[in-house]
Parts: structure tokens; sequence; C-alpha cells
């Protein structure tokens, strides 16, 4: 009797089922602005998060905007702005130092980021949010029209096949409620919007995938593959090889830290504290290269005597700091892997992080004036208040990048020769317009020492995202702006959370689009798309001004 009772549960549990016109997965800053440009358009739209909160990684602490030329994005990225300023002059009046510090909406606290993320998503009727749940697999039609369980996409290394099976369509995808383990619900839609940063719905629905760094031969990029460069060096070293591999950048957290003893917590010594993991930090302490806690990570003023953390590059005329927060190599399997392998990685990487900062407050062999100086830091009481004070979020800088139907690569920042401007597409969505931005690759290697491996920083100017880069190869009825189509290279310009929010509200805009005019969203007009972006206050090109191309 038991049993039939609980095959008949679990049989009722699996024929739940939700319908929207577009299903929206991760309720970072992209999946916000996907979800909110569909809503506008009057979609019903469903928007699925694994964690307990909303923000991605701007809620978890990435509070110092990446952007150079701010009127390169616009749109919802500008209403998030807007709410983070109105939100200060309210709360400590316009002349205050919250609204000087918050530098026009670009630099705020963490929790007052999920809240203005939370209030987009409450603004629009049509947006139901349903947090802890993981998607789990993905059902397609093929090209017999039938519908089964989605095969999972394959990584592709090197050059892109011409041809990797049939287009299926994706039609549903099925998660789990982590609050109540076994209960899952399929959710139905016309269009799905993957926004994970790793690209896990793509990969379940069957996208095919890059992960890890093409060669130099791939696509003819200079900084392609295995490669040394020292900071804001163009010009590739001896050993830079160009050979592809495995490797993304590092991450880390950014977390934040404050002063105020009325509002703070002490580091604590992890469990896992491996001081050994230290040890080129410790010797030019003891060389006398490092003589103050700001040498090692870098400190970003936010409202309230809060300051963002951040790893530190070594400095091209001292080496320093060899080590920082950037922890190289023991991330390169999170793209792929599942959530025990993540949970394992995120703790790794916060025992190291906070590590770092516990071993500078009191290892006796840093000098009593470095431990005074950075035992004057603890981390901020009213920030990640559910997680122990520390984050909830490792900024995961990389993960899967889809094959779709154009692949960006460092090559298309090249200047036209007649023009001396970047080639602009017919079918640009947005603009990116940070430089070509990668963290360490590889361990600090002492045969370099003013470098970590892997790591460029290329500065461009500003050129179009094209529409192709959402579209994935072999599945319709998805969009993906965060895991888009790029090579290791290209993907290190467009990996900004400003760009992440206009690709994800062009990609909602598309959505609805393709839905009223009975297209794919394939076959999109992207026109009309682009229409759209630009009333909505949107930026689609930026040459020195933001210019609104003729015919639109």
């Amino acid at each position: 009797m038991k049993l039939l009772l609980a095959i008949l549960l679990a049989f009722t549990t699996m024929l739940a089922a939700e319908q929207a016109d577009v299903v929206v997965v991760a309720a970072n800053p992209a999946g916000v602005a996907s979800a909110v440009a569909a809503a506008k358009s009057g979609a019903k739209v469903i928007v699925l998060e694994e964690s307990a909160h909303v923000g991605g990684i701007v809620a978890g602490g990435l509070t110092n905007t990446d952007i150079r030329k701010h009127g390169a994005v616009g749109g919802l990225y500008n209403e998030f702005k807007r709410r983070i300023v109105e939100h200060y002059t309210t709360t400590y009046g316009a002349d205050s130092k919250q609204v000087k510090v918050c530098k026009g909406g670009n630099m705020f606290e963490p929790h007052i980021a999920e809240k203005v993320f939370r209030d987009m998503l409450a603004a629009e009727k049509n947006i139901t949010l349903l947090q802890r749940h993981r998607v789990i697999s993905a059902r397609v039609i093929g090209s017999d029209g039938t519908e089964k369980v989605a095969t999972p996409g394959k990584r592709i290394d090197g050059a892109a096949p011409k041809d990797f099976g049939p287009t299926v369509k994706l039609v549903s995808i099925t998660a789990e409620d982590l609050s109540k383990p076994g209960t899952q619900t399929e959710f139905r839609a016309a269009t799905f919007i993957d926004c994970t940063y790793e690209g896990d719905v793509a990969a379940l629905a069957g996208v095919p995938y890059r992960v890890g760094r093409e060669s130099r031969a791939t696509f003819g990029e200079p900084h392609a593959g295995h490669i040394y460069v020292r900071f804001k060096d163009y010009n590739p070293l001896p050993g830079s090889t160009g050979e592809a591999d495995d490797g993304i950048q590092a991450f880390c957290f950014r977390f934040h830290l404050t002063k105020d003893k009325a509002n703070s917590v002490p580091v604590e010594k992890p469990a896992a504290f491996n001081r050994d993991d230290y040890r080129h930090v410790l010797a030019q302490i003891a060389e006398g290269k490092i003589t103050r806690f700001n040498q090692v990570i870098q400190l970003y003023e936010m409202p309230n005597g809060k300051f963002e953390v951040n790893s530190d590059h070594p400095h091209q005329d001292t080496g320093v700091p060899a080590e920082s927060l950037d922890l190289a190599e023991e991330n390169w399997r999170w793209p792929e892997a599942g959530p025990a392998e993540r949970e394992r990685i995120f703790a790794r990487y916060w025992s190291h992080n906070e590590g770092l900062v516990w071993l500078l407050q009191n290892d006796p062999a840093v000098p009593q004036a470095i431990r005074d100086e950075a035992s004057q830091w603890g981390f901020p009481k009213d920030e990640f208040t559910d997680h122990r004070h520390r984050p909830h979020h490792i900024y995961v800088r990389q993960g899967r990048r889809i094959w779709g139907e154009y692949t960006l690569t460092q090559n298309d920042a090249k200047p036209i020769f007649d023009t001396g401007l970047p080639a602009r597409f017919a079918d640009g969505i947005a603009v990116t317009e940070f430089e070509f931005d990668s963290h360490a690759v590889r361990k600090y290697d002492p045969a370099y020492p003013l470098l970590r491996p892997g790591y460029f920083f290329i500065s461009h100017d500003p050129f179009q995202l094209p529409y192709r880069i959402l579209v994935p190869k072999c599945v319709d009825g998805l969009l993906v702006p965060v895991a888009c189509s790029a090579s290791h290279v290209g993907y290190q310009t467009l990996r900004m959370e400003p760009v992440f929010m206009a690709l994800g509200e062009a990609s909602g805009i598309a959505a609805i689009h393709a839905q009223n005019s009975g297209s794919s969203v394939r076959g999109v007009d992207v026109k009309s798309v682009q229409r759209e972006i630009v009333k909505r206050g949107g930026v689609i090109l930026y040459e020195n001004t933001a210019i609104t191309p003729p015919g639109l």
C-alpha cells in the first residue's frame, strides 16, 4: 500500500505543470531585464531562480560597476541606476554622502541592489518569481514531430563543425523545488531565456557549447590560447604558445568589508585554512615588497562606510601582489559541474578568500603594522544576513559559451580601414565597451614575476553585439544572453553585468515580437526588435556619442 501511494504521489508530482509565454531561468541582472522587458510587452513570464536571492553576483557583492562609457548602455540598466539613486536620495537626502558615493547609481550596497531588482520584478504584474527552483531536464520536439527528453549538448573543441545534427525545438523544462525535495514542476512556454552564468539550460536542451581557451589559430585572435601578458601591455611574452586548453579565468568573491565596529562581525579562520595557499604573498611580505593591506586586495568605497573587495593584479613595475583573491585553475570544472561539485568549489573559494584576510590580520609572519591595519576590517552585519554575513554568490566570470548563429571574437573590435570605426552589424542589439579583460587562467608562476598566466587587458573602441550571438545552433525556442556565443577572448569584453542586462532586455523584447508575429526567435524581424530597444531608451550603436541608425 505504501509503495502504491508513493508511486501515485510521484506520478501526481510529475504531472504538475505551468504555462507561460516566456520562462526565464536565473534572476540575475540579465534575468531580471529579460523578464521585465517581456512583461512590459504584456507577456506572462515565469522566472525560475535556484537560490533564495535575486540579483546574481551584483546582489552577491559586485557593486563596483564595470563600465567606462556610460552612454553605451541604457534601457533597464538606466532604470536600475535611477532606482538606486532614488533609494539613497529618499533615505538620506539629496546632498548626503550616500548619494555622492553611489555615483549616479553605479556604486551601491549589495542588499540595496537586491531590493531594487526585486522592486523591478514586482512592478510588473505579469511576472511570477519562483525561487529555490533548479532546472533538471528539458523536453524538445524533434524533426519527426515527436516530443522527447532532450539529449544534452556536447562540448566543441576548436573550430565548430559544419553540422551538429538536426534542429529541435525546446518546449518545456522541469525544475525541482529545492525547498520541497522531490517536488517537480514542468514549465512550458513559447520561448525560454537561459540567463544562467553557466549556460545550464542551453546544455540540457542540447545546445553545443565551448569551455576553455581556443587556440590562436582557431579564430586568428592575437591573445587567444596559452599566453603571458603584462598588465595593460598588448604584447605576448616568450612562452606564449597560443595553444588551446580547458582554462577559464579565475573566480573570486566580491565581498564587502567595513571599519564600522557597530556594524561588523569578525573575519574568522576557515576550518580548511591552508597557509601554503599564500606562500608567494608571505614571501613578498618578507622581502618588504608588501607593507600595506591594500597592496594585496583592492578596496572600492560604497555607501554607508562599506568597501567592496576585489582581487588585485600584479603591478608591472613591482610584481605586487603575486597572489590575491583570484584562485586560478581550481574552477575549471565549474561550468560543466553538477550541484555537489559546485558546492565544493564554492566552499574552497570562500575558505581561500576569507583565509587571506584572516592571514593578514593574524599570521605572526605578517608585520604588526599590516596586521593592525587589516584588523580594522570586518564583514558588514547588515549584509548577507541569512548567510553568516558572507556572500551567497561566487563571481562566475566565465562558464559555458554556446555555439550560436554568430561567434563574437577579438577580431570584431578591429576598426574598418576606411572609417577607423569598428564594424557595424545589421542585427546589432547592444554595445560592448569595456576592455577585453581576462583574469588569470593559471596559478602564479615565479618564472613570470610581473604577471599571472592567462591575464590580459586589451582596450578597444565600443562596438556592436549582434542578435545572432543570443541564438543557439540546433535548438529553437531559446535565447541565451549570458552564456552567449563568443570565443574565450571575445567573451572578456561582454561579460559585464550592464551588458548582460542589455542582452537580457533584447532577449525579452525579441521573445514577444517573435510570438506576436508567429515566427521563431531565430527568425524574428530584428529590425522591429531594434526599434523597440531604442524606443525604450536602449543603445544599439555607440560611436563617440549614442546614435540611432537611420531607418529605425
